[in-house]
């Protein structure tokens, strides 16, 4: 039996992740308005590793649960696009430093093995987003323009974002190579 907060901690993720994806899809819209089309890209990228999160979280509670509501509410401001890197970086942070790893934790205290790997895959993915955000943010106040970047892959199981040719398999779930694909 999936202790009450597990299924708590994954209805609040599947919100989440959700509600992410919808804003970097947004946040790519402005990005190719303001005739930035590489970060553009990358936030289409990182929107469809976010929707492989929320699809992983809704898998497993449907799976529990059967049918469940959720209620999300985040505060969101569409702006520029420095600023929308600005307050992605700090949500994708957010999501790697604390949620995740408390979702984990809880996970493991209440001893369900594959939630928890799950939450601590997506600590690893979140981690790597604002990685790749804050350094296309730092570039673009530096430069005053955005960054060259390549094409960009996400891995299908786990959400792992790389920009280049993805490696022969996921470095966080260990996926092969086909699992990833190209996002234009």
């Amino acid at each position: 039996m999936t202790g009450k907060a597990t299924l708590e901690n994954m209805r609040n993720a599947f919100g989440g992740e959700s509600a992410a994806y919808v804003r970097y899809l947004l946040f790519a819209e402005r990005a190719d308005l303001e005739e930035f089309p590489n970060v553009a890209r990358m936030l289409r990228a990182i929107a469809f590793a976010e929707k492989v999160h929320a699809s992983s979280h809704y898998r497993q509670a449907r799976e529990l649960l059967g049918e469940f509501c959720v209620n999300f509410s985040a505060p969101f401001i569409y702006d520029r696009t420095v600023d929308n890197l600005d307050k992605a970086y700090h949500a994708e942070m957010q999501e790697s430093e604390e949620l995740y790893p408390a979702y984990l934790a809880v996970a493991r205290m209440q001893e369900e093995k594959h939630i928890a790997q799950n939450f601590e895959w997506m600590a690893q993915v979140e981690k790597r987003h604002s990685e790749m955000i804050k350094s296309a943010l730092d570039y673009m106040k530096r430069a005053g323009e955005e960054p060259k970047m390549g094409a960009f892959y996400v891995c299908d199981i786990c959400g792992f974002t790389i920009e280049g040719e993805p490696p022969g398999s996921c470095p966080v779930c260990n996926a092969i190579k086909l699992s990833f694909k190209l996002i234009e």
